[in-house]
């Protein structure tokens, strides 16, 4: 999908017209829809519709079909007709523009369909007393009369027009789509009067109607209209009904973020908190995004309202109270004309009561919608800690003022009024897919292809497919046979590094690396392989493929375990003996030794590969490896900064922890004097083409160091790190 500017997403309501652009997943859902019109057998006037609520992206999804129908060769491609009959204000319009169109679409340069169309003349003009008499629109005559005059046509026998027109449909070898989208948009009488004209017209030969509806407004308006059950009335029409289907959190979340970035983006951007940020969308903003057009509404708002206070108010704090203007109005009331009740700190003494501010606060709340009212009460409290001594009994004091200001947020007194001034399942594994990698996977090269396929599809929340691939695979046992297992093994061996992706590896302390996964899938895979085999199978796969740290880490769990076999009874090589593990340490050892400088710095989890690598090899041997790499101008910063780690901080009332840099200089000690060391960081840090990353190795090196030389703990928690 093709990233739009900013001037492209302002008024986007306009649906999305070419399938690369679909930012909600409805693209594979309009190629099934546009294979049914193309497939289906022989349809005598069938009727699809497609049933979703406003907004929901419908009308997308229509032109998305008629962009894969327009794709096909011409042979196959249908006549495609477009009628909406929102564009027409009566009866009469309404009917004769649905026949006119008809008529209009047939190619000229096609004897055959030159044909059809004069039979259809001949059908409109003579059709409109039948309908009349038997459907009770008794205006349908004058239409069709003025039809006739304009066409110049004298009407003949109906059934026989009709078994003309059917039969020369037949032989056409063309198909005719009618697409009539917004018929929910009609008064229920044009809503009534539409489905009796598709009644009455739609029974011919190779014309499908694809139809666009909500459908509990419309079975409202029928029932309205017609004094019938709505929904056995669309069930007679309508032989094929599809759902929209549902758009997924993320993409919802991920086109709302992306769109957001472009409004933030073009204009000056002061400091932006993603901590804060997290906490406010997650508290109160998420709820009111639930459909593609909610998105579209807040970000039509913003273009128009942020470039104009840009610079000059918290970023965060303005889109929290853009969604409450769009989808709270009356609490944003109420926040804008009580300013002393909500900006400010709260001066809370022993003897000072909280109850007249509790009162007003809990009279405005309990006004909101209640589905909503606890995500307004949370979301509110965040934009004003005031209120958290209301209602939390926790106190913001006069200190923190000075740094809301900084941050030019809305509960600072001096900026509130500035706010109110106006100076959205490709990606999920299917179970087809997991038997396809099964089904190939003797064949290790296939295997490679689709998990190399797998970890280049990345989802909207940065993770990829090869992920759930690791996963799954734990859930097949005797779908695995040794045949199956040893390719897959051989596959993972050869390119496990390399599913070991930033978005796989990284999500905070709760969630689960990549590369457990991977070795919970060895595991797996080991045990389906005689047991007799595994560690002949193990040191070819070592010495064969290029995951050196999918290497280093069997050898090293099967060293760890091998001390405590009664509590890894589970593992494949728990009882592994002395001698095997020796030959293992010495293969793994050997592929070390031999990488080159460039080699040694793509290896992924270097500290601990190291780390093993020295406990296998000795100090010197591995220093001496190392030792080019710190000699080189070139190389050096990419090594420093594969002793960067990253942890979390998180306050008691984040709902998300803040990243946090830390390089321990003594990690260095066993391949180089970490002492000796300082004057090339030092000489590094004043070169202009670092990464981010790192100049942050090299500060916190520098940083670490100077508390290693006053006696401190470089690993300890200290009040400046940020």
């Amino acid at each position: 999908m093709t990233s739009p500017r900013i001037e492209e997403i302002i008024g986007s309501d306009a649906p999305q017209t070419d399938p690369a652009n679909d930012a909600f997943g409805y693209a594979p859902f309009a190629q099934r829809i546009a294979d049914a019109v193309c497939k289906t057998p022989s349809p005598q006037g069938l009727v699809m519709a497609i049933h979703g609520p406003w907004g929901s992206g419908k009308s997308s999804l229509l032109n998305f079909v008629k962009h894969n129908l327009n794709l096909l060769p011409h042979s196959e491609k249908p006549i495609v007709i477009d009628f909406n009959p929102w564009w027409f204000t009566n009866k009469e319009h309404l009917t004769s523009q649905f026949l006119m169109q008809f008529r209009s679409k047939l190619p000229h340069e096609s004897e055959m369909l030159r044909k059809i169309g004069d039979a259809m003349a001949d059908y409109a003009a003579t059709i409109g007393s039948t309908i009349a008499r038997t459907y009770g629109i008794p205006w349908l005559d004058r239409p069709i009369a003025f039809f006739l005059k304009l066409l110049k046509q004298k009407p003949k026998d109906v059934p026989a027009l009709k078994v003309e027109i059917s039969t020369a449909l037949k032989n056409a070898g063309k198909r005719f789509v009618f697409i009539i989208d917004d018929i929910d948009r009609l008064a229920p009488d044009e809503i009534r009067e539409l489905f009796k004209v598709i009644k009455a017209l739609a029974d011919f030969p190779n014309v499908i109607y694809l139809l666009s509806f909500d459908r509990k407004v419309v079975s409202e308006s029928l029932l309205m209209s017609l004094g019938v059950d709505g929904e056995a009335y669309l069930e007679k029409i309508v032989q094929a009904p599809f759902s929209l289907p549902a758009v997924d959190r993320l993409r919802l979340q991920k086109k709302l973020f992306a769109d957001l970035d472009l409004i933030l983006n073009s204009a000056p951007l002061p400091r932006f908190d993603q901590t804060y940020w997290g906490n406010v969308y997650f508290d109160g903003l998420d709820q009111y995004v639930r459909m593609p057009r909610d998105i579209v509404r807040i970000i039509n708002t913003l273009c128009v309202t942020y470039p104009a206070v840009a610079g000059e108010v918290n970023p965060i704090d303005f889109i929290a109270l853009e969604f409450l203007r769009l989808f709270e109005p009356e609490v944003y009331v109420v926040i804008r004309d009580n300013r002393d009740m909500f900006a400010g700190y709260s001066d809370r003494g022993y003897s000072r009561s909280v109850e007249p501010e509790k009162t007003f606060h809990d009279s405005w709340l309990g006004q909101a919608p209640a589905p909503n009212r606890s995500a307004v009460k949370e979301l509110v409290s965040r934009l004003f800690p005031k209120l958290q001594s209301v209602w939390s009994n926790v106190s913001y004091g006069s200190n923190w003022l000075a740094d809301w200001r900084r941050e030019l947020r809305v509960c600072c007194p001096e900026i509130f009024d500035v706010f109110f001034q106006f100076g959205v399942s490709a990606d999920s594994l299917r179970r087809a897919e997991l038997n396809e990698l099964i089904a190939v996977a003797a064949d290790s090269g296939k295997a490679i292809s689709l998990l190399k396929a797998a970890s280049s599809m990345i989802r909207p929340d940065g993770t990829t497919k090869a992920r759930e691939f690791l996963d799954r695979l734990q859930d097949l046992k005797d779908e695995i046979s040794p045949e199956t297992a040893n390719g897959l093994l051989f596959a993972l061996f050869e390119i496990g590094d390399d599913l070991l992706s930033p978005g796989d590896e990284g999500g905070g302390m709760l969630s689960v690396p990549n590369r457990w996964r991977m070795m919970w899938a060895v595991k797996h895979l080991f045990r389906r392989i005689p047991e007799a085999s595994r560690t002949d199978l193990l040191k070819q796969l070592i010495m064969q493929g290029r995951a050196i740290y999918l290497a280093v880490e069997t050898v090293g769990r099967i060293e760890h375990y091998r001390e405590k076999p009664e509590e890894y009874s589970d593992f494949p090589f728990a009882h592994a003996d002395e001698v095997a593990l020796g030959e293992l340490i010495t293969i793994v050892t050997d592929r070390l030794n031999m990488l080159e400088p460039p080699a040694i710095l793509a290896i992924p989890e270097f500290i601990y590969v190291t780390h093993r690598w020295i406990a296998w090899a000795g100090n010197e041997a591995v220093a001496a490896k190392i030792a080019p790499v710190l000699s080189s101008e070139a190389l050096f910063p990419a090594l420093l900064e594969k002793y960067l780690t990253w942890g979390t901080r998180q306050g008691f009332d984040d709902r998300v922890a803040r990243r946090v840099p830390h390089l321990n200089p003594k990690y260095l000690e066993p391949i180089v004097d970490i002492n000796a060391l300082e004057p090339q960081v030092k000489q590094m840090l004043s070169r202009q083409d670092l990464t981010a990353d790192q100049r942050t190795s090299g500060e916190q090196y520098l940083k670490n160091l100077k508390r290693i030389k006053q006696g401190k703990n470089p690993d300890g928690y200290f009040s400046d790190d940020d």
